[in-house]
């Protein structure tokens, strides 16, 4: 008894009283920085941003995607749309926010491919995007035009033929050769190629024909180029209409190149250029932005490869 009226007389020093009071003040002072933590802007609550129409697990849909989605869906400006109309919009948004987060927390992007796909393009969109915005000066625009003047050229066209003389256990690699020297003089000499096309025996490989024809017909450089190798291609290139090439030795027979047509590209001037020269400005300018963002995330990334794909 005497120590509780101890506890109650405030005239005299008390231990037990001192250390009620600091626990009292602790539990006062924790309900209150609670009640602060949860009722802070951008902490949970009940209550809702102005720049928000909803909270989903406290991620906000923004009242300006809401008002942009309302008037594209219904094409009429948003003070048009009705009440119904817009508790339609936001339910939909709602959903999508409910599905997007949990696609995130079941890690979809990990095994869906398209879904890794849109990331992957949100995610170089948002890299590339200061780069998409920006205009190349004209000074940029003409010194990319000087310094890949090459590449700026209308596309050269060809009509030609691929005749081969073959080798077999009859005729030798060294006297197919000379059979492809003796023919290419002859059609030098202005002999019509028919002619010597039957002479010598020569047989057309059909290579620029198009499939399931005989005829000859206009191929571009670039396609002729990729049908043929670096000995085939360097033969053929200077070519002009009615000129054969020297013979060329591949592993079926020696090749003689006769070009029917020939028109060579032409180059373009910056004007004629300049919409290409505009888009490879900007391409380029995307790829160095995406490189550097590579370097960044491997720098920052542990990546272990299999032994067996280790560079």
């Amino acid at each position: 008894m005497a120590a509780q009226n101890e506890f109650f007389d405030v005239s005299k020093p008390s231990n037990r009283r001192s250390m009620a009071f600091l626990a009292c003040g602790a539990l006062i002072g924790l309900v209150i920085a609670g009640y602060g933590l949860f009722t802070a802007k951008g902490t949970r609550s009940s209550g809702v941003p102005a720049e928000a129409v909803a909270l989903v697990n406290q991620r906000q849909i923004l009242r300006s995607d809401f008002m942009t989605q309302t008037e594209t869906q219904y094409s009429v400006p948003f003070a048009q749309t009705t009440r119904e109309q817009r508790e339609k919009i936001l339910e939909d948004m709602i959903n999508e926010e409910l599905m997007m987060q949990r696609g995130l927390e079941i890690d979809l992007p990990s095994y869906d491919p398209d879904v890794r796909n849109a990331l992957v393009a949100g995610v170089e969109l948002e890299v590339t995007a200061d780069v998409i915005a920006q205009q190349p000066t004209s000074e940029e625009l003409h010194a990319y035009y000087e310094h890949h003047r090459s590449q700026y050229a209308s596309d050269g066209i060809m009509q030609l033929r691929d005749l081969v003389v073959r080798t077999d256990a009859s005729r030798s690699a060294a006297v197919a050769h000379g059979t492809a020297i003796q023919a290419a003089a002859e059609i030098r000499a202005g002999q019509p190629l028919d002619a010597v096309i039957k002479r010598y025996g020569l047989v057309d490989s059909g290579r620029f024909m198009a499939a399931g024809h005989t005829d000859l017909g206009d191929i571009f450089e670039f396609a002729v180029r990729a049908k043929v190798d670096d000995a085939l291609y360097n033969a053929l290139s200077p070519l002009k209409d009615g000129e054969v090439s020297d013979p060329v030795d591949e592993s079926e027979g020696v090749h003689l190149i006769a070009m029917i047509k020939r028109r060579f590209p032409v180059s373009q001037s910056f004007e004629q250029a300049s919409n290409r020269v505009w888009a490879d400005v900007k391409r380029d300018a995307e790829a160095k932005v995406r490189a550097a963002n590579l370097i960044y995330l491997h720098g920052r990334a542990d990546i272990v490869v299999a032994p067996d794909y280790a560079p």
